[in-house]
């Protein structure tokens, strides 16, 4: 995988990010997290960990017990 890859790949999963923040913004839980700029340029440099860690919150959430 080239750098260009790399870097292209955390592009749409940050737009990807970003768009799930923008549809989940009036949230309770978002309220107090913000999204900058920093943040969407570490999401793009180190996006596997980012993966990583929102499919484990995903998975947690959508099978948590009721």
């Amino acid at each position: 995988m080239s750098i260009i890859n790399y870097f292209f790949i955390g592009f749409v999963f940050t737009f990807l990010t970003e768009l799930l923040y923008q549809k989940f913004y009036n949230h309770p839980l978002l309220q107090k997290e913000s999204w900058g700029s920093l943040e969407r340029i570490i999401c793009v440099l180190i996006w596997p960990i980012g993966l990583i860690v929102f499919l484990v919150a995903f998975v947690g959430t959508y099978f948590k017990k009721k």
